[in-house]
């Protein structure tokens, strides 16, 4: 290895600097730094306004002891207002669930998705999501909260792609074991499961017109 020229110790050695070379060397990454720190705050906060908004609908719905068509378009529409401006492909979904003879089903389901948008129909018997319902006496139910939005970033510079957010939420009625929808089905049962009474024959109640309906059998 040959030795250093005297020219290469001293640019090694020397220590001078120019503040303008060095500010344009930083600048890059301190934008890059704001950047992604402006985008991560902004996906957080709509996360997170997603989430309460999800609570406050489910809050709302829990408090009523019946409900029509009006009702859950107000619904709808309040969670249209505060969903933060840069989240499109708004989807809500509210479901009464009851639990008869071991089995969830579903009294009525309600949807209002934006245009184009599938995945997001009412719910039927066949489609409970099983993995979030809770542990539930028979003639129970829950309202299930569904609300979902597609957030995107004000700008691409940090990389960061669009965000789904969704949230599920099961409450109870605070104030009726069931709540009745005035079209959908206005019944206060859980209706049984065919051949679940005495001797096979069904039981009473009405089916949900809404989620996931079923047959009953003639009543003697």
């Amino acid at each position: 290895m040959k030795p250093r020229t005297p020219a290469l110790r001293r640019f090694g050695g020397d220590e001078t600097a120019n503040a303008n070379v060095e500010f344009m060397l930083v600048f890059p990454i301190i934008v890059l730094w704001l950047a992604y720190s402006f985008l991560f705050f902004d996906a957080f906060k709509s996360n997170t306004q997603t989430e309460k908004i999800a609570f406050a609908v489910s809050d709302i719905m829990s408090r009523h002891d019946a409900v029509d068509a009006t009702d859950l378009t107000f619904l709808t529409a309040l969670q249209d207002k505060m969903l933060p401006g840069r989240v499109d492909q708004r989807a809500t979904r509210i479901s009464s669930i009851c639990f008869e003879d071991g089995v969830y089903k579903v009294l009525w389901s309600h949807s209002k998705t934006d245009d184009g948008m599938t995945g997001f129909e009412p719910l039927t018997d066949q489609t409970v999501p099983l993995d979030i319902m809770p542990i539930m006496a028979a003639q129970d139910s829950v309202i299930l909260t569904e609300v979902s939005g597609r957030w995107s970033p004000v700008t691409t510079i940090g990389g960061l792609p669009k965000q789904t957010w969704s949230n599920a939420l099961v409450d109870r009625p605070r104030y009726v074991r069931i709540i009745p929808h005035a079209t959908l089905n206005p019944s206060t049962l859980c209706p049984k499961t065919i051949g679940s009474g005495p001797d096979g024959e069904g039981g009473g109640g009405e089916s949900g017109l809404g989620g996931g309906g079923f047959d009953l059998g003639d009543e003697d």
